[in-house]
């Protein structure tokens, strides 16, 4: 009899605590598809230290005055106003919004519209 009232007794413990990690594992995933997914915005000033022409436009890679370094990728397709779009020099300063992201800690913006 007590063989008998043990197993049960695991059976609800064993059910309980994967009950926990299943509602555990799905908090985890609604927070990184909702934090995942949100835009930020961003507005960057520097100067041009290097740009990188790619098939649809270019990428600047600029340098702001508190040392932050992002890669800025202008074309005309990701602009609101394609009449914005302009090139820019080396030397360069360069203001413009955008949405920020970044890949292996690396600041990036696809530019929005330049300012």
């Amino acid at each position: 009899m007590t063989i008998w009232s043990c197993n049960p007794k695991k059976k609800v413990e064993s059910e309980t605590v994967k009950d926990i990690v299943k509602s555990e594992i799905k908090t985890i995933k609604d927070t990184i598809v909702t934090e995942g997914t949100k835009d930020i915005s961003k507005t960057v000033e520097g100067k041009v230290l290097e740009i990188n022409n790619c098939k649809d436009g270019y990428t600047p890679i600029i340098e702001t005055k508190e040392k932050e370094v992002y890669f800025v990728t202008i074309s005309h397709s990701n602009l609101e106003n394609h009449e914005q779009y302009k090139t820019f020099k080396v030397g360069e300063e360069l203001n413009v919004s955008g949405d920020f992201w970044q890949m292996e800690n690396i600041n990036k913006i696809t530019v929005r519209s330049i300012n």
